[in-house]
């Protein structure tokens, strides 16, 4: 029916999205490291700004912890577990 293959969708979109940012946080905040190393301490100039690609990962990953996200990905992957997911704005009721 059309609402069982719609939730199958929205878990398989969010499983997707979990293995994105699991990869992508470690390489950016990884090629960050890097750039900082390769160019010393002039790369911590501000007019320069580099910090802030460091920092937009770093909330990014805080606001969607890489635990949690590595947990969904390594549930699914070793039991087939879908992700769990709420899309809701505002506080989400528990029931």
């Amino acid at each position: 029916n059309n609402e069982q293959l719609e939730e199958e969708q929205n878990a398989l979109a969010e499983l997707e999205s979990a293995q994105s940012q699991t990869v992508i946080t470690d390489l950016i905040l990884n090629a960050s490291t890097i750039l900082f190393d390769a160019l010393g301490a002039s790369a911590t100039d501000k007019d320069l700004g580099l910090d802030r690609y460091w920092r937009n990962v770093r909330t990014l990953a805080s606001h969607n912890p890489r635990v949690f996200k590595n947990r969904i990905v390594g549930d699914f992957s070793v039991n087939g577990t879908l992700p769990p997911y709420q899309w809701r704005i505002g506080e989400v009721s528990k029931q």
